[in-house]
């Protein structure tokens, strides 16, 4: 096949030279394209490939993602706080309460 598309490429730029003319050229194009013999090819059906089982986070992944969702709760309380007290020890301990309380929620509903 990569005979035909050289001599292809060839005649191509024969043309493209003026060594030929359009009539020889598409006379030689086609004698080169009959040339090529068509080959019958079967395809046989193919099962498609069964899904991936679903992969399910480690133990240690998951208790990262909660200690991020944790200290975002923190964060979101500690700006919260400071916003409408103005005072850091209080703000500080009001996050901590409030995490301890989601803390504890959290635990009880893992117990059920």
């Amino acid at each position: 096949m990569t005979a035909i598309l050289k001599d292809l490429r060839e005649l191509d730029a024969r043309l493209a030279r003026g060594e030929i003319t359009d009539v020889e050229y598409t006379e030689q194009r086609a004698l080169l394209i009959d040339s090529v013999d068509v080959v019958e090819t079967e395809f046989l059906g193919t099962e498609t490939p069964a899904a991936p089982p679903e992969k399910r986070l480690s133990g240690s992944m998951t208790w990262g993602f909660g200690i991020v969702i944790c200290l975002g709760v923190v964060g979101v309380c500690l700006c919260f706080a400071m916003l409408v007290f103005g005072d850091m020890n209080l703000a500080l301990t009001l996050g901590v309460t409030i995490l301890a309380a989601l803390t504890v929620a959290l635990f009880r509903s893992l117990e059920e």
